[in-house]
């Protein structure tokens, strides 16, 4: 699966992750960090770490070549599946400073420590320091973990799990807004995602659906959330707070966030609510689709909706793929198709091999005939930059907007023993031509600033008059 910026649906978690297997995904920025390389290890004599606090020292051991504890799991994986290398030493640190991140102490009366290589010692250290459980160290480890490696790379637990196999599957509970997370240290902040909200990483509303619990109690775009339930959410992860957000239809949330320099507190019902995927419309002798989501379904919707146009008769096609943040690999391979029933869509390149994904056969608009116009914007992300620079690449569309967001990487996800998972980033994708868009993104061929306060109707004129029909 590709999937974009790190962005949650307000019912759902980060969007656009797939099911429990290694399923290929691409994740938000192209950034390119390191991660362990190394073989698993096998056991060695068992150590003792020493504290300067009062906890009796911890003994630490390697762990076998088939342990099944949660740090050893994920070191294994990083190990194997990730697309760069990493020293066993930077990933010990990262897994060791988030254990020291703990708020909270239970004072432990020692116990064994499991670590992959005698280079994890510090994380011993560290959850001697702080007095937790191992299992509540361990789980924290392994966001440090995820921490050393690149935006796009996480750690699920089994809740945030189960809430993006919900997404993916289109039809969840809950408010129905979209949001992402900026670094306002970043040169680039909206299009630079974090992972933990503090005075330097907010998490702001993108959108909000129509007909939605949100839409209905007046929540905007550029909302910047600030309290759930009258709890600040500084410390919070993104996942924490969607979970907090979500639940059960029916039940009552309470968010504050901050418009304009002024903190703004809604009560608001939470419903069941299914994705807008995609939207669809005639305007006069053109057709207009939508695609806000690459989901398990999308390749279905667009299909139907894309029938039914054609069946009208349209002389021309729009696209809009902006504030898409990406979703399903082969989604996207089977919505290219549509276009052009030969060739190459996309190739991933990983560590050891490089996989072509080609057009498959029976696209409604294979012939060519069709002129089609892709609206893009600073918020079309991966998938979306996969099908819009192959439809650009092969001269099949026009490409109107703003330059895309700049996702070049693909991601898996591995489940683990807890019932939670690993999304690792495992390669890079290109264009059929070797195009690599990790940088600075796909440049329309025709530069528009496409407000989204248009209706769709002064969309489609705009593009016809834009594109020349």
């Amino acid at each position: 699966m590709i999937v974009g910026k790190l962005r949650a649906l307000l019912f759902v978690a980060v969007v656009g992750c797939a099911s429990t297997g290694a399923v290929s995904t691409t994740g938000t920025t192209p950034s390119t960090p390191s991660v362990a390389a190394s073989a698993p290890v096998t056991t060695v004599t068992t150590q003792a770490v020493t504290t300067s606090t009062s906890v009796e020292p911890v003994a630490f051991r390697t762990c076998s070549e088939e342990e099944q504890t949660l740090l050893c799991e994920a070191h294994r994986l990083i190990g194997e599946k990730y697309v760069d290398s990493v020293a066993d030493a930077e990933l010990a640190a990262a897994a060791a400073l988030e254990i020291n991140s703990l708020d909270q102490a239970n004072a432990i009366r020692g116990g064994e420590c499991v670590i992959p290589s005698s280079d994890f010692a510090p994380v011993c250290q560290s959850w001697a320091s702080e007095g937790v459980p191992f299992e509540v160290a361990e789980e924290a480890a392994l966001r440090g973990l995820m921490n050393a490696l690149d935006p796009n790379s996480a750690y699920l637990d089994p809740a945030a799990l189960r809430m993006l196999q919900e997404d993916q599957a289109g039809s969840v509970e809950g408010i129905g807004a979209v949001v992402a997370s900026e670094d306002l240290t970043a040169e680039d902040p909206e299009s630079t995602p974090c992972s933990v909200v503090s005075a330097t990483c907010r998490l702001v509303v993108i959108s909000v659906f129509d007909g939605s619990p949100a839409k209905a109690q007046g929540l905007q775009g550029g909302d910047v959330f600030i309290a759930v339930n009258d709890e600040s959410i500084d410390g919070w992860t993104v996942d924490e707070v969607t979970a907090a957000v979500r639940g059960q239809a029916g039940t009552k949330v309470s968010l504050t966030v901050e418009r304009d320099g002024n903190e703004i507190e809604f009560h608001i019902v939470r419903a069941s609510i299914s994705v807008p995927v995609v939207e669809s419309k005639l305007v006069g002798d053109v057709g207009y689709l939508k695609l806000n989501v690459f989901t398990d379904s999308s390749d279905s919707q667009f299909h139907a909706a894309l029938d039914n146009l054609v069946a009208a008769g349209i002389d021309g096609l729009v696209v809009d793929l902006r504030d898409n943040p990406g979703g399903a690999l082969y989604a996207t391979v089977q919505i290219a198709s549509e276009f052009f029933s030969d060739g190459v869509v996309v190739k991933t390149i990983g560590p050891e091999d490089e996989e072509v994904y080609d057009a498959l056969e029976g696209g409604l608009l294979a012939d060519g005939l069709l002129p089609v116009a892709v609206l893009v914007n600073r918020g079309s992300a991966s998938a979306s930059e996969v099908l819009s620079a192959a439809l650009q690449e092969r001269s099949r569309a026009v490409v109107i907007g703003d330059n895309t967001f700049g996702k070049n990487t693909v991601q898996q996800r591995y489940g683990l023993s807890n019932g939670g998972a690993l999304k690792l980033t495992v390669a890079r994708w290109v264009t059929a031509g070797g195009h690599d868009f990790g940088e600075n993104g796909v440049t329309p061929d025709i530069a528009a600033d496409l407000g989204n306060d248009l209706t769709v109707d002064q969309l489609v004129m705009a593009v016809s008059d834009l594109s020349g029909w």
